[in-house]
């Protein structure tokens, strides 16, 4: 996880902590068999960069080298888009 991850997690509710939490821990089993994970909404963008949902309003932002997620961004979908035109 960068910095900037742990930041954008620290305002966080007990709830979303809870949903991305879980989430995290089911990462790989949603890359085994993405068809049955459909609810973590785990998407691959350009330039190598992957979206997972975190409830309705949050999208968490990685990318994967040798089998290992590093997490870059948290956010609202406004504020994603955001952050990829600027990164």
């Amino acid at each position: 996880m960068t910095d900037r991850f742990r930041r954008c997690c620290r305002d966080l509710g007990r709830e979303e902590r809870a949903a991305l939490l879980k989430l995290l821990l089911e990462l790989d089993r949603a890359f085994e068999d993405p068809h049955r994970h459909r609810g973590t909404g785990l998407r691959k963008l350009p330039n190598g960069v992957w979206e997972l949902r975190v409830g309705l309003a949050l999208r968490a932002l990685f990318y994967m080298e040798k089998e290992e997620a590093t997490f870059l961004f948290l956010g609202t979908h406004d504020e994603v888009r955001r952050f990829l035109r600027g990164a």
